[in-house]
């Protein structure tokens, strides 16, 4: 995914947001203007779900590709009819029709899912989350929209607790694949920023744009250090380094 947003051109802003009462905001696009053309970032809030983060960042593409959304436009709220379409073309882009009905056919030939009990449906739908890394409910509603699994189906796995340790689905899941399995449900935390933003910013110091202290001061809001890029820590700038970092050991 993130291969896709160097080759749009799209800066990735990574950071732990954290909830504000019944809201949470999984990603944003914002789009700045400058003399030389214009510049792109998504910001991702790394306090969702790890898989969750996978459908924002798709999800955001689409608002890119499109030009649709807050960014692009005046309004202050998102419009609810372009938001669905944003999910919509995020699920798709994750997995696609064609290959969610070869996924059907490979693992139940001729069985008509409608028919098939809900254990047998719930080990289908972990195996499709470990290999496409949509979500759960994500995956639940792209089987009935696909008319794969009745109304009754879909009301009684979508409402189900995906994310309890406890639960059967996670059991189901961990035993489909562990390691995946722990990486999906993880809140990584994240913060980072694409690769070219500090390449940015370091080539701005060795070309003498910028001062060492400014440089310090944005690696350090990035949990990173100059030695972390081959920069030595100058030898009059030791203080600084020590009050900017609490005396903690740099090497």
């Amino acid at each position: 995914m993130k291969m896709i947003l160097e080759r749009k051109d799209i800066l990735l802003c990574e950071y732990p947001f954290s909830e504000s009462g019944d809201t949470h905001t999984y990603g944003n696009i914002v789009k700045f203007k400058t003399e030389e053309g214009s510049i792109t970032f998504i910001g991702l809030n790394t306090v969702s779900y790890y898989d969750e983060q996978v459908f924002a960042l798709a999800h955001e593409i689409y608002h890119f590709s499109t030009e649709t959304g807050m960014a692009y436009s005046s309004e202050r709220e998102e419009d609810k009819e372009t938001e669905k379409k944003a999910d919509r073309f995020a699920a798709e882009f994750l997995l696609p029709a064609d290959a969610l009905k070869d996924m059907v056919i490979a693992v139940f030939g001729d069985t008509d899912l409608k028919d098939v009990p809900d254990s047998r449906l719930l080990r289908f739908v972990a195996r499709l989350h470990c290999d496409w890394w949509l979500p759960y409910q994500s995956i639940i509603n792209r089987l009935y929209e696909e008319n794969h699994i009745s109304k009754n189906q879909y009301d009684g796995l979508y409402n189900l607790d995906c994310r309890s340790e406890d639960g059967v689905y996670r059991k189901i899941l961990r035993s489909t694949d562990n390691e995946i399995s722990e990486l999906l449900n993880t809140k990584t935390r994240t913060i980072g920023v694409s690769s070219r933003i500090i390449d940015t910013v370091i080539n701005n110091y060795e070309d003498g744009f910028i001062e060492y202290e400014e440089l310090l001061q944005t690696l350090t809001l990035l949990g990173k250090k100059p030695d972390d890029y081959g920069i030595q820590v100058a030898v009059e700038f030791d203080d600084d380094l020590e009050e900017m970092t609490g005396g903690e050991d740099t090497e």
